[in-house]
């Protein structure tokens, strides 16, 4: 359950009381050690129909994080974090592979809340861990916990579709899930402020310039080593986050809104700001029921044309070892590959997993580990208005999968 596997490390960043879990700990006033953290994931994923109907790709994922922590005497806590990751696909006629260190950091967690900087998207949410590091409020908790998942803008599912296809839908499916840039691993300066007796906290962070593939690349081949579609200069990346959690035996519950401004090179040469904002709601009721429900608009298309705009709606149910749930995504905006015309996205997503590690404790005392199986089903629907008419193209992505994560 990912309130669960979030909660404390979230409570651990902002200095809260941990959470009813035995997991790794940080050290205690005046010592140093080490935490590590990571995953493994291996899936396959077939479209059914659609324009690579009948195309099968075996996926897999390893990361590992390293994290030397020391905490003062005065109760400051210290750190660095490093990522190791890498990604690997195979299909009937490609395959290719990739190797990086996508995130780097030091930090300082204390009673100011934790400020860190270094290459890692803008808003962390765990101290350490396979955690998402943004702050959104809908999920698909059924798949894989990090790295390449099956919630919206996870892309997992879209890693079985033609590469300019997948583009296309990925350029969409961040709309209504998160700010624009949220996942940006550009050099930045973040500060998560310490979270209130109320439930307030927010968080805010600077990048002066954005970088297209932040991080250190050790290796790749295939496909992955195709060069990245060309985009334009970004520089100034304010990103800033508003959250407020309320907690009782009934309900967790959770308000949060996301922004984001960047100014962009036009073809011009002249530097145009770019804004963007999502917001919403989630919560899980009696432990039991999970639902989400967020909306996010930019301030102009990039690229001329409909404003993008996105909303999303989830709902999960956990039954024990078992969690099953969707969700429900429609957005719209210019396209990004040359062509006239705006882009519009209609996704539902189903699935159901099996939790095989029920005690959570597979590599021991002092580690929470997690070992799960999965089914998912992925439907998309992506029509465009260009000047020259073109076919809907729509498809069923189906995916199982398996994932081992740990910290």
């Amino acid at each position: 359950m990912r309130a669960l596997q979030v909660l404390l490390p979230v409570a651990a960043l902002l200095g809260l009381p941990a959470a009813p879990v035995a997991a790794q700990s940080v050290p205690g006033p005046g010592h140093f050690a080490v935490a590590l953290s990571g995953f493994q994931t291996a899936a396959v994923a077939a479209a059914t129909d659609g324009p690579s109907a009948g195309e099968g790709r075996v996926l897999s994922e390893t990361e590992l994080e390293v994290s030397p922590l020391r905490r003062t005497k005065g109760g400051t806590l210290l750190g660095a974090r490093g990522v190791i990751n890498l990604t690997a696909a195979t299909g009937r006629q490609t395959a290719s592979w990739r190797a990086a260190i996508p995130e780097w950091s030091v930090f300082a967690s204390g009673t100011f809340g934790r400020i860190e900087v270094g290459e890692r998207a803008g808003f962390p949410q765990s101290l350490v861990g396979f955690t998402p590091s943004e702050i959104a409020l809908v999920s698909a908790p059924f798949g894989p916990v990090g790295g390449t998942r099956l919630d919206p803008d996870g892309r997992l599912p879209t890693r079985a579709l033609p590469g300019p296809l997948a583009a296309r839908i990925n350029a969409l499916s961040t709309l209504g899930y998160a700010a624009r840039f949220y996942a940006d691993r550009s050099a930045k300066a973040i500060w998560v402020t310490p979270r209130t007796r109320s439930g307030f906290y927010g968080a805010v962070s600077y990048a002066p310039t954005v970088r297209q593939r932040p991080g250190a690349l050790l290796g790749q081949g295939g496909q992955a080593a195709l060069p990245l579609p060309a985009q334009p200069r970004r520089k100034d990346l304010l990103q800033a986050a508003a959250v407020w959690n309320h907690r009782s035996a009934d309900l967790d519950l959770t308000l949060a809104a996301t922004w984001s401004h960047v100014r962009e090179l036009g073809v011009d040469g002249r530097w145009r700001g770019l804004g963007s904002v999502s917001g919403g709601v989630s919560g899980t009721l009696h432990d039991t029921w999970a639902f989400g429900l967020s909306a996010g608009i930019d301030s102009r298309a990039p690229t001329g044309g409909a404003r993008p705009y996105g909303v999303i709606a989830s709902l999960d149910r956990v039954s024990g070892p078992w969690t099953v749930g969707g969700y429900v995504q429609h957005a719209r905006a210019a396209r990004r590959d040359g062509v006239p015309g705006d882009d519009t996205l209609d996704v539902i997503e189903g699935g159901a997993s099996l939790q095989v590690d029920r005690n959570h404790d597979l590599l021991g005392a002092g580690r929470y580990t997690e070992a799960r199986v999965f089914v998912a089903g992925y439907h998309f629907r992506l029509a465009t208005n260009a000047p020259q008419p073109e076919p809907v193209q729509q498809g069923l992505v189906i995916l199982a999968g398996a994932q081992f994560s740990f910290f």
